[in-house]
């Protein structure tokens, strides 16, 4: 099983992440999901919140609100309607 997957977070502006994470924390309707390698494939509408993850290089946050995310076991896909620095 791969210890990282690939996260991506845009937007309708711009791509705000691509990089290979360790976990991340995403704000869906139905309350938070946490994300590990392997994860069970899924589709969701987003919320309005706070999306975590950890990287190599640290851990980062992005307030995202609306949108989609698509879940893979080796790849997720954020497609928030606005983003921002946290």
């Amino acid at each position: 099983m791969a210890e990282t997957f690939l996260l991506e977070v845009a937007t309708p502006e711009r791509l705000w992440v691509r990089a290979q994470v360790r976990e991340a924390q995403i704000p869906c309707r139905n309350g938070y999901i946490g994300v590990l390698p392997g994860h069970a494939a899924l589709l969701s509408e987003l919320a309005s919140g706070r999306l975590t993850y950890m990287s190599e290089d640290g851990n980062h946050a992005l307030e995202i609100s609306g949108g989609w995310v698509e879940v893979l076991d080796d790849h997720v896909r954020v497609l928030a309607d606005e983003a921002r620095e946290a």
